[in-house]
């Protein structure tokens, strides 16, 4: 098959100025083994670099403030929000098709149950998904680590979603799982063809009205963070394969910035 002119998750930045020389990454969060096919090239370029910036200070992923805005707000279970029979409709789809139990994780917000469910889609192969993956190895390497984002910024994103419409999203899951399970494969198929460009449009179509606070508006504050550290130090950044393309995406914002930018295949 012939190659496509942006079929790698994997680009090199070079500095207009300073010619520093800089990475950035499109990772995921799953711990599927099969995403993993460029891990070793990844760590050897991590070791290159002075520091790593993920999406956000990863090691506040388990901190009190970030576990409160997974959770539904004032300690309510997702049953309080649904009928009855609606809901134990629901969870009986989710446990026969995933293996999801909303009994005992139903305090989770919709959204947070939904990236559970695409997790467990897929194999466990490795203890935390590559993110944190990553994250570890370069902190284990004593490499600076920085987030994009603060975990603020985080948190406020979770909340601005309205359980609403996060129930619709999730209600749509259990009346079609198979359906889903068919769309989330297909995702994950994409991102191990590298093929980043229909990756980029699936995702922004998904996300549908929230693809300017989840994607474009954090790009922007992604490649500020990226230029401020990439002056003068070697960079090497990992984020989501989503925010790489597109006219909003990290690489042509990067390119506008005076960035040289080479795919590395």
């Amino acid at each position: 098959m012939k190659k496509r002119k942006k079929d790698t998750l994997l680009w090199k930045m070079t500095h207009s100025d300073t010619g520093t020389v800089s990475y950035v990454f499109g990772s995921i969060h799953l711990r599927d083994e099969r995403v993993y096919f460029r891990i070793d090239e990844v760590k050897a370029l991590i070791n290159k670099c002075d520091v790593f910036i993920a999406e956000y200070p990863l090691d506040d992923a388990g901190s009190g403030d970030v576990m409160s805005a997974l959770q539904l707000p004032e300690g309510k279970h997702i049953n309080s929000y649904l009928p009855e029979k609606k809901y134990v409709k629901l969870r009986k789809y989710l446990y026969k098709s995933f293996n999801i139990d909303l009994d005992r994780i139903g305090f989770f917000r919709p959204m947070v149950i939904e990236n559970m469910i695409t997790e467990s889609i897929f194999k466990n192969d490795y203890e935390f998904p590559m993110d944190i993956v990553l994250w570890n190895y370069a902190k284990n390497l004593g490499k600076e680590t920085l987030g994009a984002e603060t975990t603020e910024s985080q948190v406020r994103i979770m909340k601005r979603f309205s359980i609403k419409k996060q129930l619709k999203s999730l209600m749509e899951i259990g009346r079609n799982t198979k359906r889903y399970r068919k769309k989330i494969k297909k995702l994950i198929s994409l991102y191990c063809d590298q093929n980043i460009k229909e990756l980029h449009r699936k995702t922004l179509k998904s996300l549908g009205k929230m693809k300017d606070v989840l994607v474009h508006k954090r790009n922007i504050d992604i490649v500020e963070t990226f230029a401020e550290h990439s002056v003068n130090s070697s960079v090497f950044l990992a984020v989501g394969a989503g925010h790489l393309l597109g006219k909003k995406g990290i690489i042509k914002l990067l390119k506008e910035k005076g960035y040289k930018v080479k795919p590395i295949y």
